[in-house]
């Protein structure tokens, strides 16, 4: 028999100078989500480096 389990993903988010920061379980550090590209001007966000935006991420994890 197959023992289950339950996993409950804990995240908290603060926002920096337009960049968001999540802080994901016991991983001590943030996972910094801006934009990049197109997104940059079709949010009009501030010029300065690009960084993954939340789309990013979610396609890189489903094609991993």
């Amino acid at each position: 028999m197959t023992e289950s389990f339950e996993y409950v993903s804990h995240a908290r988010l603060e926002y920096h100078h337009g960049y968001r920061h999540a802080y994901l379980g016991e991983v001590p550090q943030p996972v910094v989500y801006g934009v990049q590209g197109a997104l940059r001007s079709y949010y009009g966000a501030a010029e300065g480096p690009p960084v993954a935006s939340t789309l990013d991420h979610i396609v890189a994890a489903v094609a991993g």
